[in-house]
């Protein structure tokens, strides 16, 4: 069962009809964390806008479905830069009217356990993570000032290159250029030159890059900037929102409604229309044509050029370029549902990783081999980060496990329907969520005593459901390549034709919010003022 984002009872969309009528200020396809923000910053602005989403219900990753009475987050865990009066926090607040409450998930915000003992905690604001390196990697003093230093010069280029982003894009190649000569290229640099060069030794390198699996990309591979701008996302903690995340979806979908617009669902685009070289609309898989002045790609860049655009459009240099930057990792998620006192077992509202190696190169866990475990492990306790949770008399309480497995462990049933796969399928999940639950036994005894119900979903099913490519849940890569792609941007070389969503930004929920407030202030020039 889904649960169903609504207002005062009453649910915010409708399933896909073809009278929705025309006069569209904009049509947006897609109803992940970009599209929802665009289109409800338009609305803020007065703009009709008609938001279209394939799946029967919107929200991507922040929509949250119930088994045997658990309540489980899709895919919203830790949102950073969300205290009282931080940019973020503050678009949101506009975004919402107010309307979602983030509660801070306490210090520490994550908890990282290594081989041989090792943990070290992340404190809830950057003075005290400062000193905790400090202590426990004395001997590397000066070269953790210089790597934060390095960490404050990536992150505060972040402002100019988003911005850019937004602008023509003969705007955005001189501005680059002029940046290029001030100071250096952050996006261009990999996570692991910047730690060689200053220095950092051993443990450390593990420790300060950590945080890779908030955006999937391991340091031989990442873009510095990135990892920069995670730091100082979390900065001061992490947040999480009060109600689960539908509050999301509740709170940004409003704001369409009241300014005339509407929310469909089971809405499958099949194409954008274009015509004399510009967008005029979308048809959708039933045939049925949407007319609109404007056409915002939320769908994934990939998904954009592979299969929402006509020939031949589809095979323009731009779109090819997009094509060829790879995907993030494959993602699988074990569900949890526990019964009695989690919290007095171990669990906190905290993030957990669960490290397996020191191996700063592995960025997927080899399912393959019957021997291997899990390099990494992510455990999550929604219901203890909910103030709203009710755990019932039988104090039940929920969890999520997830890590990166390659894409090619689950090619063969790609092409397979979601309610009839084969049995090999269901005994690959089996062995799977076997083995996951051998780990975390291991690991987290005393929580995993509780455990009375589990459901494993794998890259195929984020595909399915939100039509990730090859289930990547942060979209595109992470790497140089795809940050220095001057066509990963709002605009398109098609007039009226648009993309929003971490593709055309960067990494993450709030990424993808700040992606949707860029993409509106194309069409609307005052979005501007509510990013400064």
């Amino acid at each position: 069962m889904t649960i169903l984002p609504t207002r005062g009872g009453a649910r915010l969309y409708r399933p896909y009809e073809p009278d929705v009528g025309g006069g569209w200020d904009a049509v947006v396809i897609g109803s992940g964390m970009g599209g929802m923000c665009c289109a409800a910053a338009l609305s803020r602005f007065g703009r009709r806008v008609l938001l279209l989403e394939q799946h029967y219900v919107p929200g991507g990753y922040t929509h949250m479905f119930a088994r045997r009475g658990f309540h489980w987050d899709v895919g919203v865990h830790a949102l950073g830069e969300m205290g009282e009066g931080e940019l973020p926090r503050r678009m949101l607040d506009w975004l919402t009217d107010g309307s979602v409450r983030m509660v801070p998930l306490g210090d520490p915000y994550d908890r990282f356990l290594y081989p041989d003992g090792f943990e070290i905690d992340f404190p809830s604001t950057k003075q005290a993570f400062r000193a905790v390196l400090a202590e426990r990697f004395p001997e590397q003093a000066e070269n953790i000032a210089a790597y934060f230093r390095c960490v404050g010069k990536g992150a505060r280029g972040a402002h100019i290159y988003f911005l850019l982003k937004s602008l023509p894009r003969w705007m955005d190649v001189a501005g680059s250029r002029v940046a290029s000569w001030l100071g250096r290229d952050w996006w261009g640099t990999t996570t692991e030159q910047v730690l060689d060069e200053v220095g950092i030794e051993g443990r450390l390198r593990n420790v300060l890059s950590a945080q890779w699996g908030y955006f999937g990309s391991v340091p031989r591979a990442s873009s510095f900037a990135m990892q920069a701008l995670v730091h100082c996302h979390f900065g001061n903690g992490a947040y999480f929102p009060q109600g689960g995340s539908k509050s999301l979806a509740e709170g940004l979908l409003a704001p369409v409604l009241d300014a005339g617009g509407d929310v469909r669902t089971k809405a499958p685009v099949e194409r954008i229309l274009i015509e004399g070289g510009r967008a005029v609309g979308v048809r959708m898989a039933d045939g049925s044509e949407v007319r609109a002045d404007w056409v915002i790609s939320a769908a994934g860049a990939r998904n954009t050029v592979d299969r929402l655009l006509p020939a031949p459009e589809r095979d323009a240099p731009w779109a090819g370029r997009v094509r060829s930057i790879g995907d993030s990792p494959s993602y699988l998620c074990l569900n949890l549902g526990f019964e009695g006192d989690i919290a007095a077992a171990g669990a906190s509202p905290a993030n957990l990783w669960l490290m397996s190696n020191w191996d700063l190169d592995q960025s997927e866990w080899n399912v393959e081999d019957p021997a291997s475990i899990p390099h990494i492990l992510y455990v999550s306790f929604p219901s203890l980060k909910d103030p709203d949770h009710d755990p019932g008399p039988t104090r039940r309480h929920t969890g999520e496990c997830v890590t990166f497995i390659p894409w090619e462990a689950v090619r063969r049933w790609e092409n397979t329907d979601i309610r009839t796969r084969e049995e090999g399928y269901e005994a690959f999940k089996r062995d799977i969520t076997e083995r996951l639950l051998a780990c975390l036994r291991e690991r987290l005894p005393g929580v995993m005593d509780l455990l009375v119900h589990h459901e494993l979903s794998t890259p195929l099913t984020a595909e399915y459901f939100v039509h990730a490519s090859r289930g990547a849940i942060y979209g595109l890569e992470a790497t140089p390549e795809r940050f220095t792609c001057r066509d990963l941007r709002p605009r398109t070389p098609i007039p009226r034709l648009l993309m929003t969503g971490v593709d055309s930004a960067s990494i993450g929920v709030i990424s993808a919010m700040a992606s949707g407030m860029l993409t509106a202030s194309v069409l609307e020039k005052r979005a501007y003022t509510k990013m400064v």
